[in-house]
């Protein structure tokens, strides 16, 4: 192309004094940016999907005063997307909040794509007639910082919000969770416009009925831009996923309720998350940016464990025979912590572990690779399960179910936290190694979740509790 030609993103023509061609040709190419998508605002006044982008409002995007995000991501990345199918009439409507903007872009697939996109989402969904909301990992946002491990936080990153979706959906009425759907047939439908997404997980929602107090609302509606400016990297990320991972999956299972670690049933207090807490607690939910070393109240840490006894209803599988479930270690140091722990939590696969170095804030520092900020920690919580049940060949579905086990059993604690005034963190960065010899478990044991509690040493909550920021339409 001539160099006087007008380049992608909107730069002017303009001759380069001599320059050759091909380098300022390639040159302005590389820096070009495409323009920013007009915003609008247009009335809503179909009650079905007013209710359900406030359900996703309210379980991701604002929590309080403020923009600040209800749920917790490694690096603050928040590495998914949101696409909402619901609305009446015969051609369902598609959208895609913007989870940082506070926009909506409505995605133009044909009536064919949209109806086939709602008849994949319909398949065994458990309610008739259900709005969908379909989580989206975008691994990219994660392992351009991190490297590979990078999709490890996003699966993480991805159960956390799945999570506060179906909490946040049940406090208003029926709603499920449902890891086993047709990823495929979706891809089909939304990679042309959201390419490089994985089909984490599918949430949906009874419908607002007619007479349903839903008032009419606007939204800032924009155009989606063709493709990301970051295709060509973000493809490269892709490519390092095994194929298997992306798009395997298991045949449909019926949606059952139950808690997502396998617990005996045990006495005790209030323990579970009662649907009309979930959107008080997730206003309430931060992370610790630092712990104190002053003394924590036993009871509380306890009592913050105790949650994962809450029943989500999930087309998980039925894993009390042992195959497949996560296990959950309580590392803590002999006093009324640990005392507190064997009285209050539950058996099945949840075991405590009670050692002299968990009481060392230099020994706790080294298994959370150098980060002085846990050192005061009280308690680790650990999430693992073994290697040959993690890892199947052509059972890629073992992986997603035990990452979201993980990853929902956490965001269960970070409520719990919140209702009992226990600081939490989760701990991206940890030696495995150490972590299972202080902890007592075997080697073929892999960890793929650590949190931290204790007493937040009043330095304010960690980045997940800021506004996001944004770059170049991300």
């Amino acid at each position: 192309m001539s160099i006087r030609e007008r380049v992608p993103g909107g730069t002017d023509p303009r001759p380069l004094g001599g320059l050759d061609d091909a380098f300022g040709a390639g040159w302005l190419r590389m820096i070009a940016l495409e323009p920013a998508p007009q915003e609008h605002m247009v009335p809503l006044r179909d009650a079905r999907l007013v209710r359900v982008l406030g359900l996703v409002e309210d379980a991701l995007r604002r929590t309080g005063d403020g923009s600040r995000r209800s749920v917790p991501s490694a690096g603050a990345l928040y590495p998914y997307d949101v696409v909402v199918v619901g609305g009446s009439g015969r051609r369902p409507q598609v959208l895609r909040p913007d989870l940082t903007r506070g926009i909506c872009a409505a995605l133009p697939l044909s009536g064919a794509a949209a109806a086939d996109l709602r008849a994949a989402l319909d398949e065994d969904g458990g309610i008739d007639g259900a709005d969908h909301v379909v989580l989206l990992a975008r691994p990219w946002l994660s392992m351009r910082k991190y490297g590979p491990r990078g999709h490890l936080y996003t699966q993480l990153d991805a159960g956390h919000a799945a999570t506060s979706l179906l909490g946040t959906a049940l406090g208003q009425g029926p709603a499920v969770l449902r890891l086993r759907v047709p990823r495929r047939r979706i891809s089909a439908c939304l990679d042309p416009f959201l390419p490089y997404r994985e089909v984490h997980s599918v949430v949906s929602v009874e419908a607002a009925r007619k007479d349903d107090q839903v008032r009419e609302t606007t939204v800032n509606l924009t155009s989606l831009p063709r493709r990301d400016v970051a295709e060509s990297m973000e493809r490269f990320c892709w490519s390092q996923i095994p194929e298997a991972l992306r798009d395997g999956g298991d045949r449909a299972l019926p949606v059952t309720s139950a808690p997502v670690v396998v617990v005996d049933d045990a006495p005790g207090g209030l323990r579970r998350i009662g649907r009309h807490e979930w959107r008080l607690l997730t206003r309430l939910r931060q992370s610790c940016k630092r712990f104190d070393q002053q003394e924590q109240p036993a009871d509380g840490v306890a009592a913050a464990l105790e949650v994962i006894t809450t029943a989500l209803p999930t087309d998980l599988p039925d894993v009390t025979g042992g195959d497949g479930g996560v296990r959950m270690s309580v590392l803590t140091g002999p006093g009324p912590i640990a005392d507190a722990c064997r009285r209050r939590l539950p058996g099945g696969d949840i075991r405590l572990a009670v050692s002299d170095a968990a009481n060392d804030p230099a020994v706790v520092t080294r298994l959370c690779l150098g980060q002085r900020h846990i050192g005061w920690a009280k308690a680790l919580v650990m999430f693992h399960l073994r290697t040959e049940r993690l890892l199947r060949a052509g059972r890629p579905q073992d992986v997603r179910d035990a990452l979201f086990r993980a990853s929902a059993a956490a965001h269960l604690i970070y409520l719990g936290a919140a209702r009992n005034g226990v600081a939490v963190t989760a701990v991206g960065g940890f030696d495995t190694r150490a972590l299972r010899s202080v902890a007592g478990i075997g080697d073929g044991e892999e960890v793929v979740y650590l949190m931290a509690l204790g007493v937040e040493a009043g330095t304010g909550g960690k980045l997940d509790r800021l506004a996001v920021a944004h770059a170049h339409g991300e």
